[in-house]
């Protein structure tokens, strides 16, 4: 009966590490396109304030010209903690807008690559933040893209590889288990 049982939860894993893997790996596409339009609407909300801040800058300062850099050298003559936090929302803004430009431009079996890549160069964080709020919305979904089916063909098969060196360590570790309390008899 142990061997029944041994041999069907063997099965059993071989066959649902391997979906399960599969089906993790086919979000994968959809999460990146997901942290891409996150990006988007955040370098464009922080676009928002920024061109609002600018106009305030104007009414109250005549030579503050039109392009970021000009308002904030107008400012930086008489409000330099206002300019320097002017420039760093232009930057911040800049950089997300250029990640998501990035992201898009690649083909979409590599946007996730592109993705993970472009997460990796982030020395102040605010891409990780994105990228927290895009897996606390994602919704898990079955979408038969190329990217997707190629990305849940690569889980099934790190599945399967992963559920055999599964079931071969048990066994041998149950078969160093066995040959370990038999002893001969004398």
């Amino acid at each position: 009966m142990a061997g029944f049982v041994a041999r069907w939860l063997s099965d059993a894993l071989r066959l649902i590490l391997p979906l399960a893997l599969a089906l993790a790996a086919m979000q994968v596409p959809a999460i990146a396109h997901g942290y891409a339009t996150a990006l988007l609407q955040i370098a464009e909300d922080a676009r928002r304030d920024i061109e609002q801040r600018k106009a305030a800058a104007r009414q109250f300062y005549r030579d503050a010209g039109i392009s970021d850099e000009a308002v904030i050298a107008a400012l930086r003559r008489v409000e330099p903690a206002n300019a320097q936090a002017l420039a760093a929302s232009v930057e911040r803004a800049g950089a997300l807008r250029a990640a998501h430009d990035r992201i898009r431009a690649d083909p979409p079996l590599l946007q996730p690559v592109t993705a993970l890549l472009d997460l990796a160069e982030d020395p102040r964080g605010d891409k990780r933040a994105v990228l927290r709020t895009a897996l606390e919305t994602h919704v898990a979904q079955v979408i038969l893209s190329a990217a997707a089916v190629t990305y849940g063909l690569v889980g099934l098969v790190a599945g399967s590889f992963l559920a055999e060196l599964v079931v071969s360590l048990a066994g041998t570790l149950a078969g160093l288990g066995r040959a370990g309390t038999h002893r001969p008899a004398r």
